[in-house]
């Protein structure tokens, strides 16, 4: 049975293998079913999908951040969910980065024909387009305590800030999560 991994959008990919140059196998993942495909990922590697629907096959990475951890931030951004703005969280390395998505209800809202204000409100956060808003880094393993930040738009930084000193994630997420989606996070530094 070939291998297939299907996007928050709903999107198909399938797992292909081909010959390398310079001799050996390479594998990748493409929208179109034709061709060699692989029944399984390959060992030491996963599927990945950026916050923002991309798909490719990558080097497995080490996980520094906790099942839990995730699960725990996981939990915090459903509730924070709007018909304006929806949330993602995403782990890389020892980051748990937040990602803000724009739904563009309005603007939906002013030219749907087929879909319920249910329907539209999940068409419309299943596509929104995301931006990197917010991060927690691993600072300490053996206490978790993490290292908040948040990413400046400002033409002279574009860069992470940091909001404020290490703590446990869960100190953090109270503190920080209520301004997401607000003006007021651009006021934490």
């Amino acid at each position: 049975m070939p291998f297939s991994y299907t996007t928050r959008r709903g999107k198909i990919y399938y797992l292909h293998t081909g010959p390398k140059r310079g001799g050996g196998i390479q594998h990748y993942v493409s929208t179109n079913p034709d061709g060699r495909l692989a029944e399984s990922v390959p060992d030491g590697f996963e599927i990945y999908e950026t916050p923002n629907g991309q798909v490719y096959l990558r080097r497995a990475k080490p996980a520094l951040i906790r099942p839990e951890e995730l699960a725990l931030v996981n939990a915090e951004l459903s509730k924070r969910q709007t018909g304006q703005h929806c949330y993602l969280a995403d782990v890389n390395g020892k980051e748990i980065v937040i990602h803000e998505g724009e739904t563009r209800i309005e603007a939906l809202r002013a030219i749907n024909i087929r879909f319920s204000e249910r329907g539209l409100e999940e068409y419309a956060a299943r596509n929104a387009q995301f931006t990197a808003v917010m991060r927690f880094v691993l600072k300490d393993k053996a206490t978790r305590e993490f290292a908040p930040q948040r990413f400046c738009f400002r033409g002279s930084v574009e860069d992470w800030i940091s909001i404020g000193e290490p703590a446990p994630l869960h100190k953090l997420i109270s503190k920080f999560f209520k301004h997401l989606g607000k003006d007021s996070i651009y006021d934490l530094y």
